[in-house]
């Protein structure tokens, strides 16, 4: 008598990550409130106008343009540390008891303790600026973001005891807190890019990478709130 092997397979979702939560199917935002803390990309920042060339060279790719929602530039920023979404309250996600508190309580919350690190920081060797360079392109599985680390590898250590000092501030570390890779998003996928498409993206990106080869600093980190994906309102910055 024979043997009958079973096999799991786990179908992969029609859509990419964040659509239909972070944008509908046909590229509109929606509703996604949370709070975080980042760093805006500043106005005058030499990484502007290459981040720039980069959007308009994705905004005309024949290809791309059709399966990606672009960013508003006003909304370009390198998370330091996640705080919470009001849609992702599973355990891990928010501090441990807390995740059916109201979102207005969980900032309110966040925002105090993050004001008394703020005021920690200069003496513990965590002030701002902060030197930063691109190092390739993050999971574009999900969108498009310059991937960045500290210029040096004593300033990447610094960025990960900040990121640290935050998450104990506010009381709990994501899954993938020590894993996690900062990055400046661009944009979000809105279906999936396989094969030749694929092959083709991959080729686009090392391309426009030769642009970013410049080291750039990031100012005082910001306490934002956020309603969607393309605005992130400072409540205050860190140490202000």
């Amino acid at each position: 008598m024979g043997t009958t092997t079973t096999v799991t397979t786990t179908e992969r979702p029609q859509y990419p990550i964040g659509v239909p939560d972070k944008f509908s199917p046909e590229g509109v935002v929606q509703y996604y409130p949370g709070n975080t803390t980042l760093c805006h990309v500043p106005p005058k920042s030499p990484l502007i106008p290459r981040l720039q060339k980069l959007y308009n060279a994705l905004q005309s790719h024949p290809m791309i343009s059709k399966r990606i929602q672009l960013l508003p530039p006003s909304s370009w920023h390198m998370t330091v540390l996640d705080g919470v979404r009001e849609k992702e309250c599973e355990p891990g996600m928010w501090p441990a008891g807390k995740e059916k508190a109201p979102l207005a309580d969980c900032t309110k919350e966040f925002a105090e303790e993050v004001q008394k690190l703020g005021r920690e920081l200069e003496k513990d060797g965590l002030a701002p600026p902060y030197r930063m360079r691109a190092v390739g392109f993050g999971d574009t599985l999900v969108g498009i973001g310059l991937r960045v680390e500290g210029a040096t590898a004593e300033e990447e250590k610094r960025m990960r005891r900040l990121r640290d000092r935050l998450a104990d501030a506010v009381g709990f570390k994501a899954p993938n807190h020590d894993v996690y890779e900062f990055h400046l998003s661009v944009a979000y996928l809105l279906r999936h890019i396989d094969g030749e498409d694929r092959e083709e993206m991959n080729r686009f990106l090392a391309e426009q990478l030769k642009i970013f080869d410049e080291v750039f600093e990031l100012g005082a980190v910001e306490f934002c709130t956020f309603d969607d994906m393309y605005l992130f309102t400072r409540l205050f910055y860190l140490g202000a």
